[in-house]
């Protein structure tokens, strides 16, 4: 009798979920979009316990980045859900280019789950070329993907980067507050200074790069560039 009715249940619930309405990703209410130029539209998500986006579609490679994770269940409209967490620090991402997901996630946690998202409108590799970074401790490799590649990077208090050559666009997304300093190259001692929150999100350009951690903390972000 429970097998019949938990059948019933989950019959109703995927009938319910094909008569929601489905909206583009970067028009789903709880996705903010936050920056966008022609190669990207980088989106805050924030949803609160126990509330639910509505079904969105995903048609674009997407790069998922958790900065306040919880657990979640996602619900599709065409098969069961799935209950999983999106742990803080993690990094996801979506093969959607050629095959669109449906989903709707709900914050089945106590505590705001609060993600930095973006899109690439374009077909990867676009053809920036071959990305790297300094072979130092800073640096840790978190992606690699066709269309993009993706770095941790923790800086020490003064701690520098080194420079690097920067090949394509990307998006630099921070774990915590802090002071960084981007050198001007040819212009000793002549740094940009940026002051940065936990959940912050730049847009970043092909160039030469170094990154110093001018705070009295450690200084930990993501950083991305597309190939």
């Amino acid at each position: 009798m429970f097998s019949g009715l938990l059948t019933l249940a989950t019959a109703f619930s995927s009938v319910a979920a094909e008569k929601e309405k489905v909206v583009a990703t970067n028009l789903e209410p709880d996705h903010h979009v936050i920056l966008e130029n022609q190669y990207v539209t980088v989106m805050r998500v924030m949803i609160p316990p126990g509330q639910s986006t509505m079904f969105h579609e995903q048609h674009l490679d997407y790069v998922n980045t958790h900065i306040d994770g919880s657990p979640v269940q996602a619900t599709y409209p065409n098969k069961p859900a799935k209950n999983f967490e999106m742990k803080s620090g993690n990094v996801k991402f979506g093969n959607h280019q050629g095959h669109s997901e449906v989903d709707k996630i709900t914050n089945t946690g106590t505590t705001l789950n609060m993600q930095i998202a973006f899109e690439i409108k374009q077909p990867g590799p676009i053809g920036f070329g071959f990305s790297s970074r300094p072979a130092i401790p800073a640096f840790q490799q978190v992606l690699d993907a066709k269309s993009v590649k993706g770095w941790k990077v923790t800086l020490q208090p003064g701690e520098s980067t080194h420079p690097y050559s920067q090949k394509g666009p990307g998006v630099r997304v921070f774990f915590n507050e802090g002071r960084v300093l981007e050198a001007i190259p040819g212009r000793p001692n002549r740094d940009k200074e940026l002051w940065v929150h936990k959940g912050d999100a730049l847009l970043t350009t092909a160039g030469e790069v170094e990154l110093i951690n001018g705070g009295d903390t450690p200084l930990i972000f993501n950083d991305y560039e597309l190939k």
